[in-house]
């Protein structure tokens, strides 16, 4: 067996363990010495794989980026490379730079033949029509990976000037020109800017009120034609126009900020979808008939979705993942084992045990028989093994778990009511800068914030 074959058949066997792995199981699965994996690892490291670990605690494999040169063939190389110069010729300064770093990059983990074949390409950018470009695309850029609404100053065709507010989802790179595809709030439509007659662009420091892949499905049904909706196209549309019936129905969210629904609140942001905020004041409107008529505990969070109403975080975390499939927060089928169980974990005997904890109860033996959740030691000691070296609760995406179980973590933490250890805050700091998360932090700060200069305290659990 080469070297290249046996360092790649390690990095596979690295893949497939999502814990850390001694060096002797890696060893005996490979069939070689303990002394040439050590090797085998350092080599991995040295070529840009990022192998988490050391000699008697185990490795772990992070997920990430690699190249490593057993995976190109000559056409992988030749595609790579024309990919990365015609980003170089076509795209703005910041992408043509960035361009020209990555196929370095490349280049530097390539063996030497394919390192030449690499920089000696037969395949070449022509020149391509060149328009001044009053507006770095790099703004627009920046605005669509923040969701940020622009205001722009456009020129149309008869060199007519206007000022106008968009919502860039899209940049669409043509032989002779880059279109900007955004929600127009002029023209209350879709619509698609030349970037060239874009003669100013400046942030608002507003983010638009849904999602970008959101935009970016409602712009591309205005481009279908209408030929689609034909019986020519036998596709079947119950289910579709169930999912849009569903985005279509009012999202309405009880909360209070100064508790557990900030949990909810962060689902939302993640989901995207519009939704309509009511925050209710403990012991006043939280135990008025009308809120009792949606939760009878008189407790938030609470949504209704049209007529369905849902109560309880963690059953709201998992409703809206499964009403909104296009957010993205439902693992893949074969993580749902893990993202069921920890997700009501959290919900379960981790909420349980860090609020008798936090209350003063110390469980006897009997106690422990009565109780579901277990002793406070038992509980951490799982929910530390659960998250060790994962990115995220339920397979390698982010899910509606992460969302319920990182709360707790990151609270819990924060507030005393959890210990800190290196498996929880590598998890949470992972998760903590998230956009969604981040609005959702803001939103409570300014409540604590409004709070503390009215002199009011109020409780920090519902």
């Amino acid at each position: 067996m080469s070297r290249t074959t046996r360092l790649f058949d390690l990095m596979q066997t690295l893949r497939r363990h999502r814990r850390p792995v001694s060096g002797t199981v890696l060893a005996d699965e490979l069939g070689v010495s303990l002394r040439t994996l050590y090797r085998d690892i350092a080599a991995l490291k040295a070529i840009g794989a990022e192998v988490e670990g050391e000699a008697g605690l185990g490795y772990v494999l992070k997920p990430g980026l690699l190249l490593p040169p057993l995976i190109f063939s000559e056409e992988e190389l030749e595609a790579v490379a024309l990919g990365l110069k015609w980003v170089g010729k076509r795209a703005d300064d910041g992408l043509a730079v960035a361009a020209g770093e990555a196929l370095a990059k490349v280049a530097a983990v390539l063996p030497g033949e394919q390192r030449h074949r690499l920089e000696d390409s037969a395949l070449l950018i022509g020149p391509g029509w060149e328009r001044p470009q009053a507006v770095d695309l790099q703004i627009l850029r920046q605005a669509i990976r923040d969701e940020q609404k622009l205001e722009i100053t456009y020129r149309d065709q008869q060199g007519r000037r206007s000022s106008r507010i968009i919502w860039p989802c899209a940049i669409a790179f043509f032989e002779s020109t880059r279109i900007v595809a955004a929600w127009c709030e002029l023209r209350e439509a879709y619509r698609h800017f030349r970037a060239d007659r874009i003669e100013a662009a400046e942030a608002t420091g507003q983010r638009y009120p849904r999602r970008r892949h959101v935009l970016q499905k409602e712009w591309l049904q205005t481009l279908l034609p209408c030929s689609v909706t034909a019986t020519v196209y036998p596709v079947p549309t119950s289910s579709r126009e169930k999912e849009q019936s569903k985005m279509e129905q009012e999202l309405v969210f009880y909360t209070n900020p100064l508790s557990r629904a900030g949990i909810v609140h962060w689902m939302l942001e993640e989901v995207g979808q519009p939704y309509r905020m009511e925050v209710l004041e403990f012991g006043t409107s939280m135990k008025s008939p009308e809120y009792l008529a949606v939760n009878p505990m008189g407790k938030v969070p609470a949504i209704r979705h049209g007529d369905t109403v849902v109560t309880e975080a963690a059953a709201i975390c998992a409703y809206l993942a499964e009403a909104f499939p296009q957010a993205g927060l439902l693992p893949s089928p074969e993580a749902r084992g893990d993202y069921f169980r920890w997700l009501f974990f959290a919900a379960g005997p981790m909420e349980m045990a860090l609020s008798l904890k936090h209350a003063g109860f110390s469980l006897t033996p009997e106690h422990e028989l009565q109780f579901g959740c277990g002793k406070y030691e038992t509980v951490v000691e799982t929910l530390a093994n659960a998250v060790a070296g994962r990115k995220y609760i339920a397979g390698d995406t982010f899910t509606a778990a992460d969302v319920y179980v990182g709360s707790h973590i990151g609270w819990g933490m924060q507030f005393g009511t959890l210990e800190r250890r290196p498996e929880f805050e590598a998890y949470w700091a992972g998760l903590k800068d998230r956009p969604a998360n981040r609005r959702s932090e803001a939103f409570i700060a300014e409540a604590m914030a409004a709070q503390a200069g009215a002199g009011n305290e109020q409780p920090t659990t519902s």
